[in-house]
């Protein structure tokens, strides 16, 4: 039986339960979630997390934002900027921001969290994310310059979304670094209070935060992130009362938590894009999807629509992409769409590919979409692929890509995080997460980031978007809208400044 079937009656068996969501602590102003993938700890650099995204970008701080609806910069750590030249922005920074502890920000924060994050020395999952800044200059106490090592039109993006400021003080005096996300000492509307990878994470609100202007807020007092991987429990929990909130509903189950008199379902956008990226430079030990042919046929075998519809969850509201960004990130703007549905082409392509009887395949898939990985699976082996779907946590995913055996993977990519395609680009296209190694991508990747001018930029993008669907690198499937099941006490809003993406500061009480 199909996990979500079970969880779909056990929904069944509760809704004559007098029990129920309804047990939110509203009264306390503590709202208790479920955390699907813990993470290793609320610090971007060294745990790049899509779940602790929702925390990261709430208790740790930027010098700019981004408002995504009126495509603008907006002022959080520095109050202005100004650049002086195609290397070089100068800020002013706030001179009210204490830290957590409440400790003052001042420039030497903002030089000592890049120069740590560029660092050699430093070693991180994303790099060319901060190695890019060739120096910081301290001005004076509240004026710094950041400095590329070359020309980077999107410099105030990773800075809006990428280049996080915490106390110095703090993080200099430890040994391990990586344990400054377990205790960090940051300057957000939420402030840590406790993080155990086994019990959760416990944040409160920060009472002597300096912003005033609604777009970075704390509307409860607390938030308790409880890790519970189990669906099942999960559903036992929020039936209960013993869990408030629970994020990432599969389709059968939302169904269900609809009928129940005091929870309801809130669908809001991601920008997170579900794709499968297939080996075409043959890192993997199964060099079948070296051939276009067994790419193009592994496209064509899925219905993208039946899976939007049916499989994913909030499908009602997914989206279905034509390329690997999202339509909202800036510079996406693709010609070409993704090979259709198209089972007889497929079939007829893998007969052509020398694979008339079959090819065996393991589709790698990332734990929190695992039903997702596994319909794909089963609309493949329509067309010949013997597929079988095998769910990978975050770190044993990681591990296996930089070792170069997936022969094809299925996940999701949060675009919100720093909504731009040159971004989406580096992603998939560098270091070891590359599966593809195309010299062509490569130089667009290049052109792009070195060119200021927002139709050209597009222009260079837009030939590698359309590059990526005609050699079938990578299927961009849809939208992986977030479905949250919640108690009715709870409100799930829309972000003040983010079009596709919500955060702790978005959840109130009704």
């Amino acid at each position: 039986m199909r996990k979500s079937t079970m969880l779909a009656l056990g929904f069944a068996a509760a809704l004559a339960m007098p029990a129920g969501p309804a047990a939110a602590q509203k009264s306390a102003d503590t709202l208790r979630l479920a955390i699907n993938d813990m993470f290793g700890g609320l610090d971007t650099l060294h745990y790049p997390h899509d779940e602790g995204g929702s925390f990261t970008r709430t208790t740790t701080e930027t010098l700019l934002s981004y408002d995504e609806r009126k495509h603008v910069f907006v002022p959080r750590l520095a109050k202005a900027w100004r650049r002086i030249d195609n290397r070089t922005l100068e800020f002013d920074l706030r001179e009210d921001v204490l830290f957590h502890n409440g400790d003052k920000f001042t420039a030497e924060d903002v030089k000592y969290s890049i120069d740590y994050a560029r660092a050699p020395e430093t070693r991180i999952r994303f790099k060319e994310r901060y190695n890019w800044v060739e120096e910081v200059q301290v001005l004076s106490p509240y004026k710094v310059r950041i400095v590329a090592a070359k020309p980077q039109a999107t410099d105030l993006q990773t800075i809006a979304y990428r280049l996080v400021i915490f106390d110095a003080k703090v993080h200099r005096a430890l040994e391990n670094k990586g344990d400054f996300g377990r205790a960090p000492v940051t300057t957000g509307p939420y402030k840590v209070t406790s993080y155990d990878p086994a019990k959760g994470i416990v944040l409160d609100r920060f009472d002597d935060y300096y912003e005033k202007s609604g777009n970075f807020r704390a509307p409860i007092k607390r938030v308790v992130g409880i890790p519970i991987p189990d669906r099942q429990t999960q559903v036992a929990q929020f039936i209960t009362g013993g869990i408030d909130l629970l994020r990432d509903v599969p389709a059968d189950t939302a169904r269900e938590v609809a009928k129940m008199p005091n929870a309801k379902i809130t669908v809001t956008p991601s920008g997170s894009v579900i794709y499968v990226t297939l080996d075409a430079a043959g890192r993997s030990a199964n060099k079948a999807m070296t051939d276009v042919r067994v790419r193009k046929a592994f496209i064509m075998a899925i219905d993208r629509k039946q899976l939007a519809t049916t499989v994913i969850p909030g499908g009602d509201e997914s989206k279905l992409l034509d390329a690997i960004c999202y339509g909202k990130n800036i510079a996406c703007a693709p010609t070409v769409k993704p090979y259709p549905y198209n089972p007889a082409e497929a079939k007829k392509l893998m007969a052509e590919a020398g694979f008339a009887n079959g090819l065996d395949l393991e589709l790698n898939v990332y734990a929190p979409i695992r039903e997702i990985g596994e319909a794909i699976a089963g609309q493949v082996r329509a067309v010949g692929f013997r597929a079988s779907a095998r769910p990978l946590p975050l770190t044993l995913y990681a591990r296996m890509r930089s070792a170069g055996e997936m022969t094809a993977f299925s996940s999701m990519y949060p675009t919100a995080a720093e909504p731009d395609a040159g971004n989406v680009f580096d992603f998939f296209f560098n270091g070891d997460r590359d599966y593809w190694r195309d010299p062509e991508i490569h130089q667009a990747i290049a052109d792009g980031l070195a060119e200021f001018d927002p139709e050209k930029r597009t222009a260079i993008y837009t030939k590698a978007l359309n590059r990526v669907n005609e050699l079938a690198y990578i299927v961009p499937l849809a939208e992986l809208p977030t479905v949250w099941a919640h108690s009715k006490d709870v409100r799930v809003s829309e972000n003040p400044l983010s079009a596709v993406e919500t955060r702790l500061g978005d959840w109130s009480w009704n």
